[in-house]
C-alpha cells in the first residue's frame, strides 16, 4: 500500500498542492480569460500548417495582445519590471532595424542604402528611391511572426507568474503535442501523401504531422517527450523529507503504475517514436540527449547520493545509439549516406557569412534571405533545391538585420537559459516548470544552429510561452514585492 499511495502522488494533484495561501487566491476573471487564451494559442497554433500563412499569424497577434493586456493588469513585482526591462530593449532595438530598414529618409538609410537600387537605376535610367532593404518594404511584411513571437514569450511569462496557471499552460503544450503526434502517426499510416488536405510532394517517409518539413516536426515532437517524461517522473517521486529508498523497493515502486502513470509512459512512448520517424538527424539526436539531460538532473539528487551522477554520461549515449538504431531506421539510413552534416549546409553557411560581411550593420532587411541568397550561393552547394533559410537562426539574423542586433539576440537567448538553469537547480516546489523550460528551450535554441524551428510560426507560438513559463516559475512566488495591484 505505501508504493501505491507514494505512486499517486503525481505532481498534478498532490495534497501539498491543496493548501490555501495568500500567494494561491482564485485567480480573478481576466487572469482566467487569458490563461485560457494562451493555452488555445499553444494548442492550436501548429494546426493550420504550423501557422505559415500571414493571415492566420495577424489573428494570434491580435489574440495575443488581448492575453496581454489581460495578464498585465493584475500586478507587477520588481522582478516583473526587470524581465519587462530586457524584453523592452530587445524589443526597442528590433523596431529601430526595421524602421530603419524600411525608412527611406533617414540619415542611416541614405548611408546604409543598398547596392541594388543605385544598380537598378543605372540600368533603368531613372532615379530609384531605394532603401537598406534590397526588397522593398519586405521586413513589414516579414514582421508579424517575429511579433508574435516576442508577444508569445511575453504573455508566458505573465500567465506563468501563477503557479497553477504555469502548469496547466504546460500540460496544454504537452497534451497539443500528444494530439498531433498521435495524428501524425496515424497520417503516415494510412494517408502518407497529405499533409491535412492538401497532397504532399516531399518527405513521404517521413512524419510531420502538420509541419511541411520533418525538421520542425522532431524539434517539437522532441520538446514534447521531454515534457512527457518529466511528467511520468514527477508522479513517482519520493517524498523530500523521506530518505532514499533502496534501489530494489525503488524499481519495484517504479514498476507499479497507476493507470494515469501508464497512460503518461505511453506518452512518452509516442512522443519519442514520432520523433525518430520523422527521420530528422539532428532533430532525433539532439532531442534524445536533451531527454536525457532532463532526467539527469530531475534525479541528480538520487544519482549523487548512489554515486552514479558521473557515470550517466558515460552511459547516455549508448543509451541514444540504442534508441536510434532501434526506432529511427531512416535516420540511421540518412546518417550512413549522409553522415552527420550535408555537405551543402557548411557552404550555405559560408555563403550567409559574405552576406553579412557586405551587410554588416543593419543587414540586407527583414525577410529577404531567400531573395539575397541566390546571389551569393556557392557553387559546391548541389544545384537541386531552393535555399529559403539559413539553416541557422544566428546567421540568418545577422544577414537580415546586422551583426549588433544578432549579438543582443543572442545575449537575449542566454539570458533566458541562464534563468531557467537557475531556476532549475534552485527550485524544490514545482521544480518541473522550470526543468521542463530550461532542455526544451536548450533543444530549440542547439537545434537553431543547425535548422530553422524558431523561424515556423506555428512552432515558435507553441514553445516560447513555455519558455516565458519557465522564467515566470524560475523563482518563487512566496516571495515578492508588488509594485502595482489592481
Amino acid at each position: 500500500m505505501a508504493f501505491i499511495d507514494r505512486d499517486q502522488r503525481s505532481w498534478i494533484k498532490s495534497r501539498a498542492d491543496v493548501r490555501t495561501s495568500d500567494e494561491e487566491k482564485k485567480p480573478s476573471y481576466p487572469a482566467m480569460l487569458a490563461t485560457l487564451g494562451l493555452c488555445s494559442l499553444v494548442a492550436l497554433a501548429p494546426l493550420p500548417f504550423a501557422s505559415m500563412d500571414m493571415r492566420i499569424v495577424a489573428v494570434w497577434v491580435l489574440l495575443l495582445s488581448g492575453v496581454l493586456l489581460l495578464a498585465v493588469s493584475q500586478q507587477i513585482s520588481l522582478r516583473d519590471l526587470a524581465f519587462l526591462f530586457g524584453f523592452t530593449a530587445v524589443s526597442l532595438f528590433w523596431a529601430f532595424v526595421v524602421s530603419e530598414q524600411l525608412s527611406q529618409t533617414s540619415v542611416l538609410s541614405k548611408r546604409l542604402i543598398a547596392p541594388i537600387w543605385e544598380q537598378t537605376s543605372a540600368i533603368l535610367s531613372e532615379q530609384l528611391n531605394g532603401s537598406i532593404s534590397v526588397a522593398l518594404n519586405e521586413p513589414f511584411f516579414s514582421a508579424g511572426s517575429q511579433i508574435a513571437c516576442l508577444l508569445s514569450m511575453l504573455c508566458g511569462y505573465f500567465v506563468g507568474r501563477n503557479r497553477n496557471a504555469a502548469r496547466f499552460l504546460l500540460m496544454s503544450f504537452l497534451g497539443s503535442t500528444l494530439a498531433y503526434g498521435v495524428y501524425g502517426l496515424i497520417a503516415h499510416s494510412f494517408w502518407p501523401d497529405y499533409l491535412l488536405w492538401h497532397r504532399k510532394y516531399n518527405y513521404l517517409g517521413s512524419v510531420t504531422a502538420t509541419f511541411i518539413n520533418p525538421n520542425v516536426a522532431a524539434c517539437y515532437f522532441g520538446a514534447g517527450s521531454i515534457g512527457w517524461v518529466l511528467v511520468f517522473a514527477a508522479m513517482g517521486r519520493d517524498r523530500p523529507n523521506e530518505p532514499p529508498l533502496p534501489w530494489r523497493e525503488r524499481l519495484r515502486s517504479r514498476l507499479h503504475f497507476s493507470p494515469l502513470r501508464t497512460l503518461t509512459l505511453l506518452a512518452c512512448f509516442a512522443m519519442l517514436s514520432t520523433t525518430m520517424l520523422t527521420g530528422s538527424r539532428a532533430g532525433s539526436v539532439l532531442s534524445l540527449l536533451c531527454f536525457a539531460g532532463a532526467l539527469a538532473t530531475y534525479f541528480r539528487r538520487a544519482l549523487k547520493q548512489r554515486g552514479l551522477f558521473w557515470g550517466f554520461p558515460i552511459a547516455a549515449p549508448l543509451l541514444i545509439v540504442g534508441a536510434i538504431s532501434t526506432l529511427a531506421p531512416l535516420v540511421n539510413q540518412r546518417f550512413g549516406l549522409q553522415g552527420f552534416f550535408d555537405a551543402g549546409r557548411w557552404q550555405a553557411y559560408r555563403s550567409t557569412m559574405k552576406i553579412i560581411g557586405d551587410f554588416p550593420w543593419l543587414g540586407s532587411g527583414l525577410g529577404t534571405f531567400r531573395w539575397v541568397f541566390p546571389e551569393y550561393r556557392s557553387r559546391d552547394i548541389p544545384s537541386y533545391g531552393i535555399w529559403e533559410q539559413a539553416h541557422n537562426s544566428i546567421l540568418e539574423a545577422a544577414a537580415e538585420m546586422g551583426i549588433p542586433f544578432a549579438f543582443c539576440l543572442g545575449i537575449g537567448w542566454f539570458a533566458c537559459l541562464v534563468v531557467l538553469f537557475r531556476g532549475m537547480l534552485r527550485r524544490k516546489r514545482d521544480a518541473i516548470l522550470p526543468t521542463a523550460a530550461f532542455w526544451i528551450g536548450l533543444l530549440v535554441i542547439l537545434h537553431s544552429q543547425v535548422d530553422f524551428p524558431l523561424q515556423i510560426s506555428g512552432f515558435a507560438l507553441a514553445v516560447c510561452p513555455i519558455l516565458g513559463m519557465g522564467m515566470a516559475q524560475s523563482f518563487s512566488s512566496r516571495v515578492g514585492v508588488n509594485l502595482l495591484s489592481r
